[in-house]
């Protein structure tokens, strides 16, 4: 988004990533993961202008869906995860829009559960007061 052309331009991609939220999940959100986890300080203005009080979300786990999800060897999608739990990351990115993806969840999910990692929303990571319960 730092690439766009102007502030007009960086809040018509905001508002739609944040309608596509809300409209598939039916949650409005303060927590933002910046498209490739770029960001910079006119996404970061803008994000506060669309929503006061937002934050930047990143990971530290990659299951790399992007590489793999379509390609002849979706499951390098295991071993990427499972490479960057064993260093430690917590928090992961992947997308719903690819179908082997959401297949392997069940497994992602038991192989952090595995190395003792707890599951939570973002907002329950976060520590968020405001956070509604489970």
């Amino acid at each position: 988004m730092e690439g766009l052309p102007d502030k007009a331009a960086i809040d018509s991609e905001l508002t739609q990533a944040i309608d596509a939220v809300q409209k598939t999940l039916n949650v409005r959100s303060k927590y933002f993961r910046p498209p490739f986890g770029t960001e910079g300080a006119r996404i970061r203005q803008r994000l506060a202008a669309v929503i006061p009080g937002s934050k930047f979300i990143n990971w530290s786990v990659d299951v790399e869906d992007y590489l793999w999800a379509l390609s002849s060897t979706p499951e390098k999608q295991l071993d990427a995860f499972k490479r960057d739990l064993a260093r430690g990351g917590n928090l992961v990115v992947m997308h719903y829009l690819y179908p082997t993806t959401v297949q392997y969840l069940p497994q992602f999910i038991a192989l952090a559960k595995a190395t003792g990692k707890q599951l939570m929303r973002v907002d329950q990571c976060m520590e968020d007061p405001e956070a509604p319960p489970l």
